[in-house]
């Protein structure tokens, strides 16, 4: 069993799919990039985006596409926002597998009203 799920993310107009991989990970880190913390800046605020472009470009690798470190730069500096959260949450999610960004559960019904509804008079005929 696997500890990590496929993941997509969109560039340049297409889905870019792969499974991340220790090695993966490992290959960022050899670049002097802490995953955990950039991932939580990710989430929270404060990223580099020297870093950020350097895990994009490894990533868009991974997924069997093919860019320049200056493209993943440019792209996060200028690319399209629903494209960069896209490829922010599928880092994310492989570094911190167990975050899940699914669907959000339905809430819960409201409760019924104590209100008493009119009865609709019943005509006979």
């Amino acid at each position: 069993m696997s500890i990590f799920r496929e993941q997509s993310f969109d560039y340049e107009g297409e889905s870019l799919t792969f499974i991340p991989s220790l090695a993966l990970l490992k290959r960022i880190k050899v670049r002097g990039i802490n995953n955990v913390m950039l991932a939580n800046k990710c989430i929270n605020g404060g990223v580099d985006l020297e870093d950020l472009a350097a895990v994009h470009f490894e990533m868009v690798r991974a997924a069997g596409g093919q860019c320049t470190e200056d493209e993943s730069y440019g792209f996060l500096t200028g690319g399209d926002q629903a494209e960069i959260f896209s490829f922010q949450q599928a880092y994310i999610c492989s570094v911190l597998p167990s975050v899940d960004f699914g669907k959000k559960p339905e809430g819960q019904k409201a409760p019924p009203s104590n209100k008493k509804r009119k009865a609709n008079p019943k005509t006979t005929t």
